[in-house]
C-alpha cells in the first residue's frame, strides 16, 4: 500500500536544505579523505540545536557478537511518554555503509523510542571500507540474535536509515531465509535496495537531490563490497530487492519525494505487496533524504513520527 502524506508541512525545510549545502560543499572539498567523510557525517542532523535536544535517558551497552566480538551500542529509554510498553526496538544507522554511529544518530533513535514507547538498542556495526561485507551486516544479526534471546517474549521492531535500512531489510531476508524469528514490525527510512543502481529516481528526481551524489553510489557498493567482491549485488544480503518479500512482518517505509533512492523504496514496496507482505510506502512532497531525523525543526518530520506511533500501535500489543 502506496500513500502520499496529505498536506505534508514544509515549516523548517529552509533551514535543513542549507544545512545540506553546506555539507555536501564542506564534503566535496574533504577529497577522498574518509576521516573527514565521517566526521562531516556525525553532523548530518545537526540543522538545528533543536534537533540534538533529546529527551531520553542513554546507557553505553556491549553486545556479544560472534567469533569473540563485541558490539558497542546505546540503549535509550524515553522519558516522554513513561514507560516502554515493554517494546524493544534494534536501530541501525545510515552512513553508506562507511560511516555513523550510534551518537550521529542519537536524536532520532532517541524520537523513535518515544514515538515507539520502546527501548532502542542502537548499534555501532563494522564499517566499510575497513570491515567490507558481510561484517556489517553479520553484526545486525548478531544484535538481532541477542535482542531475541533477552526479550523473546517481548514486542521487537527493527528500523534502519538509508544504508542501515537496507541492512534492515536485508536482516529481513537472510531471517527468512534461515528460520529465525523476524521482529513483529520494522520501518525503514529512505532505504536503498537495489544496489545495481538501477531505479529511474536516481536519474529523474538528481536536480531535486539535495545532499546524495548519484554518481558516486557504484563506488560506494564496490567500497562495501570489498576487492575482490565479497558477494554479487544480485545477493538478497546486499540487494534486498531481490530476496523473497512474502511473510514480512509489518513494514513501515516512509521516505521523501525529492531525493534519488525514492524508486528503490517504491520498487520494494511494490514487490513485496505483490508477494503478500504487508508493507505500507508512505511518500512524503518535497521532503529530502530521512527527513524523519530533523524532528522538531521540520513540521513533516514531526508529523512523520505521528505516524510512526499510529504503525507500531496498530501492530503491536
Amino acid at each position: 500500500m502506496t500513500t502520499t502524506s496529505p498536506g505534508a508541512n514544509h515549516e523548517g525545510l529552509d533551514a535543513v536544505l542549507a544545512h545540506f549545502e553546506r555539507l555536501k560543499s564542506l564534503n566535496t572539498a574533504s577529497g577522498n579523505d574518509l576521516t573527514v567523510k565521517r566526521r562531516l557525517l556525525e553532523s548530518y542532523f545537526a540543522a538545528d540545536p533543536s534537533i540534538l535536544t533529546i529527551r531520553c535517558r542513554v546507557e553505553p551497552l556491549l553486545i556479544p557478537a560472534r567469533d569473540g566480538r563485541v558490539i558497542a551500542a546505546e540503549r535509550l529509554c524515553p522519558d516522554e511518554p513513561p514507560g516502554t510498553a515493554g517494546r524493544y526496538l534494534l536501530y541501525v544507522h545510515g552512513g553508506s555503509w562507511m560511516a555513523g554511529s550510534a551518537a550521529s544518530h542519537r536524536p532520532l533513535a532517541a524520537r523513535l523510542a518515544q514515538a515507539c514507547r520502546a527501548e532502542v538498542i542502537s548499534i555501532d556495526y563494522r564499517l566499510a571500507p575497513e570491515h567490507p561485507f558481510p561484517a556489517g551486516l553479520e553484526d545486525c544479526l548478531d544484535a538481532w540474535a541477542w535482542l531475541a534471546d533477552e526479550h523473546g517474549d517481548a514486542p521487537l521492531l527493527i528500523a534502519g536509515d538509508s544504508a542501515g535500512g537496507n541492512l534492515v531489510l536485508a536482516c529481513l531476508n537472510e531471517l527468512g531465509a534461515t528460520g529465525q524469528r523476524r521482529p513483529d514490525a520494522a520501518i525503514a527510512f529512505s532505504p536503498a535496495t537495489d544496489l545495481s543502481w538501477e531505479s529511474d529516481s536516481l536519474h529523474r528526481k538528481a536536480d531535486v537531490e539535495p545532499i546524495l551524489d548519484p554518481a558516486l553510489l557504484p563506488l560506494i557498493t564496490q567500497l562495501y563490497l570489498g576487492e575482490p567482491p565479497a558477494a554479487s549485488v544480485s545477493d538478497p544480503r546486499v540487494s534486498p530487492l531481490e530476496g523473497d518479500l512474502s511473510n514480512l512482518p509489518p513494514t513501515l517505509i516512509q521516505c521523501g519525494e525529492a531525493e534519488v533512492l525514492l524508486d528503490d523504496s517504491r520498487r520494494y514496496a511494490e514487490q513485496a505487496s505483490q508477494s503478500g507482505s504487508p508493507v505500507k510506502l508512505s511518500l512524503w512532497p518535497d521532503m529530502p533524504h530521512v527527513f524523519v531525523g530533523f524532528a522538531p525543526r521540520l513540521t513533516a518530520a514531526r508529523q512523520a513520527l505521528t505516524e510512526i506511533t499510529r504503525f507500531v500501535d496498530r501492530h503491536l500489543p
